[in-house]
């Protein structure tokens, strides 16, 4: 884990805020004060005033579920997925359009988190693969490809950051 110049944290949080507006309202990270970043086999995971905040993976910054979890439910686009599909995400499974009950308004492209069906857990970020009005009328195929689920190297960088700061 290396410490990040305040410029470049600053520069970091400003440009992820640009994109994922309303999540860094619910986190109050605004006026950060120190980061860190940690280097994993494929990605890079910035850690913002003691928050796993930002995971970088082939050039491009997505929120962790960490930091989505804690943002709540509609901090990011999302969907919730029915008890079928918790199992099948949780071993790095794209999430299928059939598993999902709930949307928010999301487009082809964008970076949207997929929740269980008691909207407390974030389970996967990932890119929507088709749109939310697409996924609620297909009804078939891949509706977001998965970048990061509960329990896959950034989720268990996250938690072992989290043990360190407390």
């Amino acid at each position: 884990m290396s410490s990040l110049r305040r410029s470049d944290v600053k520069e970091l949080v400003n440009s992820f805020c640009t994109v994922f507006r309303e999540l860094c309202l619910k986190l109050s990270i605004e006026k950060p004060k120190e980061g860190r970043r940690v280097l994993l086999e494929d990605a890079a995971l910035y850690v913002i005033d003691g928050v796993p905040l930002v995971f970088e993976y082939r050039g491009f910054k997505y929120p962790t579920l960490m930091a989505v979890a804690l943002g709540g439910l509609g901090s990011i686009n999302y969907a919730v997925v029915d008890a079928g599909a918790v199992k099948h995400l949780l071993n790095g499974a794209d999430v299928m359009a059939p598993g999902i009950v709930e949307v928010s308004d999301f487009k082809v492209g964008d970076v949207v988190s997929a929740w269980s069906p008691d909207k407390k857990t974030a389970l996967v970020i990932g890119i929507a693969l088709m749109s939310s009005k697409e996924v609620l009328t297909l009804k078939k195929g891949k509706a977001i490809r998965s970048i990061h689920y509960a329990g896959d190297n950034v989720w268990r960088a996250c938690l072992e950051v989290l043990k360190r700061t407390k």
